[in-house]
């Protein structure tokens, strides 16, 4: 077993799509912000090196925790472009985001729901997030931070 330093030096950071909806099938749902008060995430995957056969090219692992039980699937998608419009066409939000490197640190007890999964998934260690609206605006946040920032690189900053 390779441990976490090594595993995050050979693994390539993982694209992601953190997913929002309006689906409130459990009555208490319906105090969250509409449009907010579900996620889920894909998380692009690749086979690295050997005899892929049909896992080669984009493939998008869904995790979707919802109160009764937790789906889990592959998704075979040719071009990326397709799968978020096929995703925005359906009424979902969508925010595009990456899975962070593996750490030791220990995370305090959570209550298990959508959010609380969705940010373990991804590596996130935001104690503060709750809401799927409050996982929606830190990760537009996010991104706006790491495209100034990627700009600058590109200004020899």
């Amino acid at each position: 077993m390779k441990s976490i330093a090594e595993y995050n030096l050979k693994t390539q950071q993982k694209r992601a799509l953190v997913v929002f909806s309006d689906q409130a099938d459990l009555a208490w749902l319906r105090v969250l912000r509409p449009g907010f008060r579900h996620c889920f995430v894909l998380i692009k995957c690749g086979v690295e090196g050997g005899d892929a056969g049909d896992l080669e090219g984009s493939n998008w692992v869904l995790y979707n925790p919802l109160s009764t039980a937790t789906q889990i699937s592959l998704w075979a998608v040719h071009d990326d472009k397709v799968l978020k419009n096929s995703l925005v066409q359906q009424g979902y939000c969508i925010v595009e985001t990456y899975v962070r490197p593996l750490t030791v640190e220990v995370l305090p007890w959570r209550p298990f729901t959508c959010v609380e999964a969705v940010k373990r998934s991804l590596g996130l260690h935001k104690s503060s997030l709750f809401t799927p609206y409050g996982l929606y605006k830190f990760l537009l946040n996010e991104n706006k931070v790491k495209k100034i920032l990627d700009f600058s690189q590109q200004l020899g900053y």
